[in-house]
């Protein structure tokens, strides 16, 4: 096997394992209890959207959430470039990420980007 063939095979992987990764660290995020030192926590069901401003799928969705925390109290937003403590606390390791949080526990993780079909469908489960 020549060495492009092994430098491609490395590459594949990497590209591979990196989504998947980071897809298993949030899915072990459901159901876990928030601790009390962690901002936000104790302040009934919500939704939490964890954005960068420098991410274009953010760009497209972040009017979308605004719209939704217009009509509903219990959606936040949090920039993880000028909160990186909260998004350290909910382990946020890639954007755009939405959490739901019932009963001070995490109830669900999405990853990438929604429709506002997708959210509001989301939202319901928690509102």
């Amino acid at each position: 096997m020549s060495w492009i063939m092994i430098a491609l095979l490395i590459v594949a992987a990497f590209l591979i394992l990196v989504p998947l990764l980071t897809y298993l660290a949030a899915r072990r995020q459901i159901g876990r209890p928030l601790d009390d030192e962690i901002p936000g926590s104790g302040e009934g069901d919500r939704m939490i959207y964890f954005y960068s401003p420098k991410c274009s799928p953010c760009r497209r969705m972040t009017p979308i959430i605004d719209q939704l925390s217009e009509r509903h109290t219990c959606v936040y937003k949090v920039d993880i470039l000028q909160d990186r403590e909260t998004a350290l606390a909910f382990n946020i390791r890639a954007t755009p990420t939405t959490i739901l949080i019932k009963d001070n526990r995490v109830l669900e993780v999405t990853l990438g980007a929604k429709t506002q079909t997708q959210l509001e469908t989301l939202l319901r489960r928690v509102a």
